[in-house]
Protein backbone atom coordinates (compact mmCIF):
# COMPACT_ATOMS: atom_id res chain seq x y z
CA UNK A 1 0.00 0.00 0.00
CA UNK A 2 1.24 3.72 -0.65
CA UNK A 3 2.75 5.76 2.50
CA UNK A 4 3.51 9.36 2.01
CA UNK A 5 6.31 10.83 0.87
CA UNK A 6 5.71 14.20 1.78
CA UNK A 7 3.41 15.72 4.10
CA UNK A 8 3.34 19.37 2.47
CA UNK A 9 0.83 20.73 0.73
CA UNK A 10 2.46 23.42 -0.78
CA UNK A 11 4.53 21.15 -3.41
CA UNK A 12 6.35 18.21 -4.82
CA UNK A 13 5.03 14.51 -5.12
CA UNK A 14 2.31 13.35 -2.73
CA UNK A 15 1.52 10.24 -2.12
CA UNK A 16 -2.60 10.29 -2.85
CA UNK A 17 -5.34 7.57 -2.07
CA UNK A 18 -8.44 7.47 -4.25
CA UNK A 19 -11.45 5.84 -2.38
CA UNK A 20 -13.32 4.06 -5.18
CA UNK A 21 -12.37 2.76 -8.77
CA UNK A 22 -15.44 3.61 -10.94
CA UNK A 23 -14.91 6.11 -13.56
CA UNK A 24 -14.15 9.50 -11.38
CA UNK A 25 -11.72 7.61 -9.07
CA UNK A 26 -9.86 6.26 -12.29
CA UNK A 27 -10.03 9.15 -14.65
CA UNK A 28 -8.81 11.26 -11.24
CA UNK A 29 -6.33 8.60 -10.56
CA UNK A 30 -4.70 9.60 -14.28
CA UNK A 31 -4.60 13.18 -13.98
CA UNK A 32 -3.11 13.15 -10.72
CA UNK A 33 -0.38 10.27 -11.85
CA UNK A 34 0.16 12.31 -14.98
CA UNK A 35 1.63 15.20 -12.53
CA UNK A 36 3.90 13.09 -10.93
CA UNK A 37 2.04 11.68 -7.92
CA UNK A 38 1.89 8.72 -6.55
CA UNK A 39 -1.33 6.97 -6.68
CA UNK A 40 -3.47 3.74 -5.25
CA UNK A 41 -7.38 3.37 -5.62
CA UNK A 42 -8.64 1.28 -3.75
CA UNK A 43 -12.04 -0.10 -4.55
CA UNK A 44 -14.37 -2.30 -2.66
CA UNK A 45 -15.11 -4.93 -5.92
CA UNK A 46 -14.06 -4.58 -9.86
CA UNK A 47 -12.76 -1.45 -10.93
CA UNK A 48 -15.33 0.45 -13.47
CA UNK A 49 -17.99 1.10 -10.62
CA UNK A 50 -21.33 1.30 -12.39
CA UNK A 51 -19.53 0.87 -15.99
CA UNK A 52 -18.64 -2.96 -15.85
CA UNK A 53 -18.91 -5.83 -17.96
CA UNK A 54 -21.12 -8.55 -17.35
CA UNK A 55 -21.78 -12.24 -19.10
CA UNK A 56 -25.05 -13.73 -20.18
CA UNK A 57 -25.93 -16.59 -22.75
CA UNK A 58 -22.27 -16.42 -24.44
CA UNK A 59 -22.24 -12.72 -25.09
CA UNK A 60 -20.97 -9.71 -23.19
CA UNK A 61 -22.70 -7.03 -21.85
CA UNK A 62 -21.13 -3.58 -20.72
CA UNK A 63 -23.56 -2.20 -17.72
CA UNK A 64 -23.71 1.40 -16.86
CA UNK A 65 -23.66 4.61 -19.18
CA UNK A 66 -24.70 3.27 -22.57
CA UNK A 67 -24.63 6.74 -24.68
CA UNK A 68 -21.17 8.91 -24.99
CA UNK A 69 -22.45 12.53 -25.31
CA UNK A 70 -20.47 16.10 -25.06
CA UNK A 71 -17.15 14.72 -26.82
CA UNK A 72 -15.37 18.12 -26.00
CA UNK A 73 -15.26 16.76 -22.48
CA UNK A 74 -13.42 13.53 -23.28
CA UNK A 75 -10.92 15.82 -25.69
CA UNK A 76 -10.16 17.63 -22.78
CA UNK A 77 -9.38 14.94 -21.00
CA UNK A 78 -7.01 13.47 -23.40
CA UNK A 79 -5.66 16.64 -23.70
CA UNK A 80 -4.62 17.44 -20.11
CA UNK A 81 -2.83 14.02 -20.32
CA UNK A 82 -0.96 13.95 -23.64
CA UNK A 83 -3.04 11.13 -25.25
CA UNK A 84 -4.72 10.55 -28.48
CA UNK A 85 -8.36 9.62 -28.71
CA UNK A 86 -7.96 5.37 -28.42
CA UNK A 87 -11.72 4.86 -28.11
CA UNK A 88 -13.00 5.11 -31.99
CA UNK A 89 -16.10 6.95 -30.80
CA UNK A 90 -19.05 6.11 -33.57
CA UNK A 91 -22.18 7.98 -33.78
CA UNK A 92 -25.27 5.90 -32.82
CA UNK A 93 -27.80 5.86 -35.36
CA UNK A 94 -31.36 7.51 -34.76
CA UNK A 95 -29.18 9.99 -32.02
CA UNK A 96 -30.84 10.10 -28.64
CA UNK A 97 -33.75 7.61 -30.53
CA UNK A 98 -37.72 7.16 -30.60
CA UNK A 99 -39.51 8.46 -27.59
CA UNK A 100 -43.32 6.60 -27.69
CA UNK A 101 -44.84 9.25 -26.11
CA UNK A 102 -48.59 9.23 -25.66
CA UNK A 103 -49.41 11.58 -28.02
CA UNK A 104 -47.03 9.31 -30.39
CA UNK A 105 -43.45 8.93 -31.42
CA UNK A 106 -41.32 11.45 -31.78
CA UNK A 107 -37.40 11.32 -33.26
CA UNK A 108 -34.47 13.30 -30.97
CA UNK A 109 -33.46 14.95 -33.19
CA UNK A 110 -36.07 15.09 -35.32
CA UNK A 111 -35.82 14.75 -38.92
CA UNK A 112 -36.12 17.16 -41.51
CA UNK A 113 -39.61 17.08 -43.02
CA UNK A 114 -41.36 15.61 -40.02
CA UNK A 115 -44.37 17.34 -38.48
CA UNK A 116 -42.13 18.44 -35.57
CA UNK A 117 -39.48 19.62 -37.57
CA UNK A 118 -40.56 23.28 -37.36
CA UNK A 119 -40.99 23.11 -33.73
CA UNK A 120 -38.16 21.25 -33.65
CA UNK A 121 -35.99 23.69 -34.79
CA UNK A 122 -37.36 26.58 -32.99
CA UNK A 123 -36.33 24.61 -30.17
CA UNK A 124 -32.74 24.53 -30.82
CA UNK A 125 -32.56 28.02 -31.96
CA UNK A 126 -33.54 29.20 -28.62
CA UNK A 127 -30.96 26.97 -27.02
CA UNK A 128 -27.65 27.28 -29.12
CA UNK A 129 -26.69 30.05 -28.13
CA UNK A 130 -25.32 27.77 -25.00
CA UNK A 131 -23.82 25.59 -27.09
CA UNK A 132 -20.77 26.85 -27.53
CA UNK A 133 -20.47 27.47 -23.65
CA UNK A 134 -21.68 23.26 -22.70
CA UNK A 135 -18.05 22.12 -22.87
CA UNK A 136 -16.46 24.88 -20.44
CA UNK A 137 -19.18 24.65 -17.82
CA UNK A 138 -19.14 20.89 -17.76
CA UNK A 139 -15.18 20.87 -16.64
CA UNK A 140 -14.51 24.53 -15.25
CA UNK A 141 -14.80 24.57 -11.48
CA UNK A 142 -17.85 27.28 -10.41
CA UNK A 143 -15.26 30.19 -9.17
CA UNK A 144 -16.99 33.77 -9.67
CA UNK A 145 -13.20 35.03 -10.14
CA UNK A 146 -12.57 32.68 -13.26
CA UNK A 147 -13.77 34.27 -16.69
CA UNK A 148 -14.34 31.26 -18.39
CA UNK A 149 -16.99 29.51 -15.55
CA UNK A 150 -18.68 33.67 -15.21
CA UNK A 151 -19.05 33.60 -19.32
CA UNK A 152 -20.42 29.90 -19.53
CA UNK A 153 -22.88 30.60 -16.34
CA UNK A 154 -24.24 33.69 -18.23
CA UNK A 155 -24.62 31.88 -21.17
CA UNK A 156 -26.48 29.29 -19.73
CA UNK A 157 -28.84 31.80 -17.93
CA UNK A 158 -29.30 33.88 -21.01
CA UNK A 159 -31.10 30.88 -22.28
CA UNK A 160 -33.65 29.28 -19.27
CA UNK A 161 -34.18 32.78 -18.11
CA UNK A 162 -36.08 32.76 -15.09
CA UNK A 163 -36.92 28.92 -15.35
CA UNK A 164 -35.62 26.96 -12.11
CA UNK A 165 -36.70 23.50 -13.41
CA UNK A 166 -37.20 21.90 -16.53
CA UNK A 167 -40.83 21.70 -16.70
CA UNK A 168 -40.97 25.67 -16.24
CA UNK A 169 -38.67 26.15 -18.91
CA UNK A 170 -40.60 23.56 -21.13
CA UNK A 171 -44.09 24.97 -20.11
CA UNK A 172 -42.72 28.70 -21.35
CA UNK A 173 -41.93 27.29 -24.40
CA UNK A 174 -45.33 26.08 -25.33
CA UNK A 175 -43.65 23.19 -27.73
CA UNK A 176 -46.25 21.02 -29.34
CA UNK A 177 -47.48 18.51 -26.67
CA UNK A 178 -45.91 15.37 -28.22
CA UNK A 179 -42.15 16.85 -28.82
CA UNK A 180 -42.90 19.00 -24.80
CA UNK A 181 -43.35 15.32 -23.79
CA UNK A 182 -39.53 13.63 -25.33
CA UNK A 183 -37.95 16.64 -24.24
CA UNK A 184 -39.43 16.55 -20.33
CA UNK A 185 -37.80 12.37 -20.56
CA UNK A 186 -34.30 13.87 -20.63
CA UNK A 187 -34.58 15.70 -17.18
CA UNK A 188 -34.32 12.41 -15.96
CA UNK A 189 -30.50 12.33 -16.53
CA UNK A 190 -30.31 14.16 -13.15
CA UNK A 191 -31.92 10.90 -11.86
CA UNK A 192 -35.07 13.60 -11.32
CA UNK A 193 -38.85 14.13 -12.73
CA UNK A 194 -38.93 17.39 -14.53
CA UNK A 195 -40.45 19.43 -12.17
CA UNK A 196 -37.44 18.68 -9.62
CA UNK A 197 -34.51 18.61 -12.11
CA UNK A 198 -32.80 21.97 -13.04
CA UNK A 199 -33.53 23.86 -16.52
CA UNK A 200 -30.45 22.62 -18.14
CA UNK A 201 -31.93 19.37 -18.61
CA UNK A 202 -34.57 20.55 -20.59
CA UNK A 203 -31.90 21.66 -23.46
CA UNK A 204 -30.13 18.33 -23.69
CA UNK A 205 -31.84 17.03 -26.50
CA UNK A 206 -31.13 20.28 -28.34
CA UNK A 207 -27.59 20.55 -27.29
CA UNK A 208 -26.66 16.60 -27.86
CA UNK A 209 -28.85 17.03 -31.28
CA UNK A 210 -27.57 13.67 -33.53
CA UNK A 211 -23.69 13.95 -32.09
CA UNK A 212 -24.12 10.41 -30.05
CA UNK A 213 -21.33 8.05 -30.07
CA UNK A 214 -20.92 4.77 -28.42
CA UNK A 215 -16.89 3.44 -28.67
CA UNK A 216 -16.27 0.85 -31.50
CA UNK A 217 -15.67 -1.75 -28.99
CA UNK A 218 -18.53 -0.97 -26.72
CA UNK A 219 -19.00 1.64 -23.74
CA UNK A 220 -16.58 -1.30 -21.80
CA UNK A 221 -13.55 0.14 -23.91
CA UNK A 222 -13.32 3.53 -21.72
CA UNK A 223 -12.69 1.48 -18.98
CA UNK A 224 -10.06 -0.63 -20.78
CA UNK A 225 -8.70 2.86 -21.78
CA UNK A 226 -8.59 4.30 -18.19
CA UNK A 227 -7.33 1.61 -16.45
CA UNK A 228 -4.09 1.54 -19.63
CA UNK A 229 -3.68 5.54 -18.72
CA UNK A 230 -3.48 4.58 -14.97
CA UNK A 231 -1.31 1.50 -15.36
CA UNK A 232 0.87 3.15 -17.60
CA UNK A 233 1.41 6.16 -14.58
CA UNK A 234 1.99 3.81 -12.43
CA UNK A 235 -1.28 4.10 -10.32
CA UNK A 236 -1.96 0.95 -8.11
CA UNK A 237 -5.70 -0.03 -8.17
CA UNK A 238 -6.31 -2.10 -5.48
CA UNK A 239 -9.41 -4.60 -6.47
CA UNK A 240 -11.76 -6.00 -3.67
CA UNK A 241 -10.02 -3.70 -1.14
CA UNK A 242 -12.58 -2.48 0.94
CA UNK A 243 -12.32 0.88 3.44
CA UNK A 244 -13.88 0.87 6.25
CA UNK A 245 -12.69 3.42 8.01
CA UNK A 246 -11.81 7.52 7.02
CA UNK A 247 -9.68 9.21 9.77
CA UNK A 248 -9.07 12.63 7.61
CA UNK A 249 -7.08 14.34 10.24
CA UNK A 250 -3.77 11.33 9.79
CA UNK A 251 -4.99 11.15 5.95
CA UNK A 252 -5.16 7.55 7.13
CA UNK A 253 -7.36 4.48 5.94
CA UNK A 254 -8.90 1.01 7.71
CA UNK A 255 -8.93 -1.58 5.21
CA UNK A 256 -10.64 -5.28 4.80
CA UNK A 257 -8.15 -7.29 6.50
CA UNK A 258 -7.42 -5.10 9.64
CA UNK A 259 -4.56 -3.29 7.23
CA UNK A 260 -4.30 0.50 7.67
CA UNK A 261 -2.79 2.76 4.73
CA UNK A 262 -1.78 6.50 5.47
CA UNK A 263 -1.17 8.50 2.59
CA UNK A 264 -0.53 12.19 2.38
CA UNK A 265 -3.39 13.08 0.55
CA UNK A 266 -6.73 11.16 0.26
CA UNK A 267 -9.82 11.47 -2.29
CA UNK A 268 -13.00 9.79 -2.13
CA UNK A 269 -14.99 8.96 -5.43
CA UNK A 270 -17.52 7.70 -2.84
CA UNK A 271 -21.46 8.11 -2.56
CA UNK A 272 -21.16 11.60 -0.23
CA UNK A 273 -23.42 9.23 1.76
CA UNK A 274 -21.23 6.44 1.89
CA UNK A 275 -18.16 8.91 2.75
CA UNK A 276 -20.04 10.38 5.83
CA UNK A 277 -21.08 7.23 7.48
CA UNK A 278 -17.10 5.91 6.93
CA UNK A 279 -15.99 9.17 8.47
CA UNK A 280 -18.11 8.26 11.45
CA UNK A 281 -20.48 11.12 11.07
CA UNK A 282 -24.54 10.83 10.22
CA UNK A 283 -25.50 10.72 6.83
CA UNK A 284 -29.66 10.48 6.58
CA UNK A 285 -31.54 9.70 3.47
CA UNK A 286 -34.85 9.88 3.02
CA UNK A 287 -36.71 8.21 0.06
CA UNK A 288 -38.35 11.27 -0.97
CA UNK A 289 -34.89 12.94 -0.99
CA UNK A 290 -33.00 10.23 -3.41
CA UNK A 291 -32.94 10.43 -7.10
CA UNK A 292 -33.82 7.24 -8.99
CA UNK A 293 -32.62 3.72 -9.49
CA UNK A 294 -33.26 0.87 -11.87
CA UNK A 295 -33.50 -2.44 -13.04
CA UNK A 296 -31.28 -2.99 -16.01
CA UNK A 297 -31.80 -6.19 -18.09
CA UNK A 298 -29.46 -8.03 -20.67
CA UNK A 299 -30.52 -10.29 -22.96
CA UNK A 300 -28.77 -12.80 -25.18
CA UNK A 301 -31.36 -13.51 -28.12
CA UNK A 302 -31.22 -15.90 -30.68
CA UNK A 303 -31.74 -13.67 -33.40
CA UNK A 304 -30.43 -9.87 -33.91
CA UNK A 305 -33.73 -8.16 -32.43
CA UNK A 306 -35.67 -6.08 -35.11
CA UNK A 307 -35.57 -2.56 -33.24
CA UNK A 308 -33.68 0.66 -33.84
CA UNK A 309 -30.28 0.63 -31.69
CA UNK A 310 -32.49 3.16 -29.11
CA UNK A 311 -35.76 3.28 -27.83
CA UNK A 312 -37.50 5.22 -25.40
CA UNK A 313 -40.77 4.98 -23.19
CA UNK A 314 -41.33 7.98 -21.25
CA UNK A 315 -43.95 7.29 -18.65
CA UNK A 316 -47.57 8.17 -19.68
CA UNK A 317 -47.69 11.17 -16.73
CA UNK A 318 -44.80 12.60 -15.17
CA UNK A 319 -46.61 13.83 -12.23
CA UNK A 320 -47.57 10.67 -11.40
CA UNK A 321 -44.60 9.48 -11.92
CA UNK A 322 -43.40 12.18 -9.47
CA UNK A 323 -45.25 11.66 -6.50
CA UNK A 324 -44.69 7.61 -6.80
CA UNK A 325 -41.18 8.01 -6.70
CA UNK A 326 -40.74 10.32 -4.10
CA UNK A 327 -43.09 8.01 -1.79
CA UNK A 328 -41.13 4.96 -3.06
CA UNK A 329 -44.04 3.02 -4.76
CA UNK A 330 -43.60 2.08 -8.21
CA UNK A 331 -45.12 4.00 -10.69
CA UNK A 332 -47.65 2.40 -12.90
CA UNK A 333 -45.66 2.85 -16.01
CA UNK A 334 -42.44 4.18 -15.98
CA UNK A 335 -39.20 5.19 -17.87
CA UNK A 336 -37.57 2.47 -19.87
CA UNK A 337 -35.09 2.77 -22.55
CA UNK A 338 -34.27 0.12 -24.97
CA UNK A 339 -30.97 -0.28 -26.69
CA UNK A 340 -30.95 -3.02 -29.28
CA UNK A 341 -27.26 -4.24 -31.34
CA UNK A 342 -27.17 -7.92 -32.71
CA UNK A 343 -28.51 -10.25 -30.29
CA UNK A 344 -28.09 -7.43 -27.52
CA UNK A 345 -30.68 -6.49 -25.72
CA UNK A 346 -30.58 -4.47 -22.95
CA UNK A 347 -34.26 -2.77 -21.16
CA UNK A 348 -33.50 -0.18 -18.50
CA UNK A 349 -36.11 0.41 -16.02
CA UNK A 350 -36.61 3.32 -13.69
CA UNK A 351 -37.15 2.44 -10.27
CA UNK A 352 -37.49 4.23 -6.83
CA UNK A 353 -34.71 3.75 -4.84
CA UNK A 354 -35.62 1.91 -1.84
CA UNK A 355 -33.50 -1.09 -2.29
CA UNK A 356 -36.49 -3.54 -3.51
CA UNK A 357 -35.33 -7.10 -4.86
CA UNK A 358 -37.24 -6.17 -7.97
CA UNK A 359 -35.90 -9.66 -10.32
CA UNK A 360 -37.53 -10.65 -13.27
CA UNK A 361 -40.39 -12.62 -11.63
CA UNK A 362 -41.68 -9.30 -10.16
CA UNK A 363 -45.28 -8.29 -11.54
CA UNK A 364 -44.53 -5.08 -11.73
CA UNK A 365 -41.12 -5.67 -13.37
CA UNK A 366 -43.23 -8.52 -15.50
CA UNK A 367 -45.77 -5.66 -16.38
CA UNK A 368 -43.01 -3.47 -17.68
CA UNK A 369 -41.50 -5.54 -19.95
CA UNK A 370 -44.58 -6.52 -21.31
CA UNK A 371 -45.33 -2.54 -22.13
CA UNK A 372 -41.84 -2.55 -23.38
CA UNK A 373 -42.34 -5.30 -25.59
CA UNK A 374 -46.41 -4.01 -26.81
CA UNK A 375 -44.98 -1.02 -28.06
CA UNK A 376 -42.02 -2.16 -29.80
CA UNK A 377 -44.35 -4.75 -31.62
CA UNK A 378 -41.97 -7.82 -30.08
CA UNK A 379 -44.52 -9.41 -27.83
CA UNK A 380 -42.49 -12.28 -25.85
CA UNK A 381 -38.90 -10.90 -27.37
CA UNK A 382 -37.39 -11.32 -23.96
CA UNK A 383 -38.96 -15.20 -23.45
CA UNK A 384 -37.06 -15.88 -26.58
CA UNK A 385 -33.76 -15.23 -24.65
CA UNK A 386 -31.26 -17.68 -24.32
CA UNK A 387 -30.19 -16.02 -21.25
CA UNK A 388 -31.38 -12.94 -19.06
CA UNK A 389 -29.34 -11.44 -16.63
CA UNK A 390 -31.01 -8.34 -13.83
CA UNK A 391 -29.26 -5.44 -11.95
CA UNK A 392 -31.69 -4.25 -9.62
CA UNK A 393 -31.82 -1.31 -6.53
CA UNK A 394 -30.35 -3.83 -4.49
CA UNK A 395 -27.28 -4.09 -6.36
CA UNK A 396 -26.75 -0.23 -7.13
CA UNK A 397 -27.30 -0.08 -3.07
CA UNK A 398 -24.52 -2.18 -2.53
CA UNK A 399 -21.55 -0.23 -2.85
CA UNK A 400 -23.27 3.44 -3.48
CA UNK A 401 -25.97 5.55 -1.88
CA UNK A 402 -28.68 4.39 -0.06
CA UNK A 403 -32.03 2.39 -1.37
CA UNK A 404 -29.32 1.86 -4.85
CA UNK A 405 -30.15 5.93 -5.91
CA UNK A 406 -27.95 6.01 -8.98
CA UNK A 407 -27.31 9.39 -8.81
CA UNK A 408 -26.59 9.61 -5.03
CA UNK A 409 -29.52 12.64 -3.41
CA UNK A 410 -31.67 14.74 -4.81
CA UNK A 411 -30.68 18.09 -4.57
CA UNK A 412 -32.48 21.51 -4.65
CA UNK A 413 -32.78 22.79 -8.46
CA UNK A 414 -30.76 25.48 -7.45
CA UNK A 415 -28.12 23.41 -6.22
CA UNK A 416 -28.21 21.20 -8.70
CA UNK A 417 -26.38 20.23 -12.65
CA UNK A 418 -23.47 22.53 -13.17
CA UNK A 419 -23.74 24.71 -10.05
CA UNK A 420 -21.92 21.84 -7.86
CA UNK A 421 -23.48 21.66 -4.87
CA UNK A 422 -20.63 19.74 -2.97
CA UNK A 423 -17.35 21.08 -1.67
CA UNK A 424 -14.68 19.40 -3.11
CA UNK A 425 -12.58 20.04 -0.60
CA UNK A 426 -14.00 18.48 2.94
CA UNK A 427 -10.59 18.87 5.20
CA UNK A 428 -7.86 19.95 4.63
CA UNK A 429 -6.20 16.51 3.30
CA UNK A 430 -9.60 15.05 2.54
CA UNK A 431 -11.06 16.16 -1.49
CA UNK A 432 -14.22 14.50 -3.31
CA UNK A 433 -14.93 14.14 -6.80
CA UNK A 434 -17.33 12.00 -8.77
CA UNK A 435 -21.39 12.32 -8.91
CA UNK A 436 -22.11 13.23 -5.66
CA UNK A 437 -20.12 16.28 -6.78
CA UNK A 438 -21.25 16.82 -10.46
CA UNK A 439 -24.46 15.38 -10.14
CA UNK A 440 -26.58 14.00 -13.55
CA UNK A 441 -25.26 13.59 -17.45
CA UNK A 442 -23.30 10.51 -16.89
CA UNK A 443 -19.81 10.10 -18.75
CA UNK A 444 -19.19 14.43 -19.40
CA UNK A 445 -20.37 15.04 -16.25
CA UNK A 446 -17.80 12.11 -14.36
CA UNK A 447 -14.91 13.15 -16.42
CA UNK A 448 -15.74 17.23 -16.03
CA UNK A 449 -15.59 16.84 -12.48
CA UNK A 450 -12.15 14.81 -12.58
CA UNK A 451 -11.02 17.45 -14.66
CA UNK A 452 -12.26 20.18 -12.14
CA UNK A 453 -10.72 18.44 -9.37
CA UNK A 454 -8.02 18.07 -10.89
CA UNK A 455 -7.34 21.74 -11.46
CA UNK A 456 -8.29 22.61 -8.11
CA UNK A 457 -5.65 20.66 -6.47
CA UNK A 458 -2.93 21.56 -8.88
CA UNK A 459 -4.03 25.56 -8.12
CA UNK A 460 -3.94 24.62 -4.26
CA UNK A 461 -0.80 23.21 -3.65
CA UNK A 462 0.68 25.90 -5.70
Amino acid sequence: MDRPLKSDLSGGILGVGILGGGLAGLALACLLAGRGHRVSVYERDRAGGKLRREEAGGLSFDTGPSLFTFPGVWMAFLERLGEADPLGLQPLPGGLGLHYTPLGPVPLPVPPGHPLDAAWRAYCAKVRPLAPQIVPLLITPPRLTDPVFLRASRALFAVVGPHLTAEGWIRAQQFPPALAHAIRTHALNAGLSPADAPALYALIPALVGAEVYRPAGGMGTLLDVLLGFAAARGVAVWEGVEVTRVRSATSTLALSGGEMARHDLLVSALDPHRLARLRGLRAHSPTSKRTVSGVAIYAALPEPAPLPATSVLPPSDFQTFRTAIRSGALPPDTLALVHAEGRRLAVLLTAPATARPLGLGHPWVRGQVERVERRLGVPGLLASADEVLALTPEHYAAGGHPGGAIYGAALPVWRGGPLHPQPYRLAPRLWQVGAGIHPGGGIPAILGGALMVDGLLSQHRR
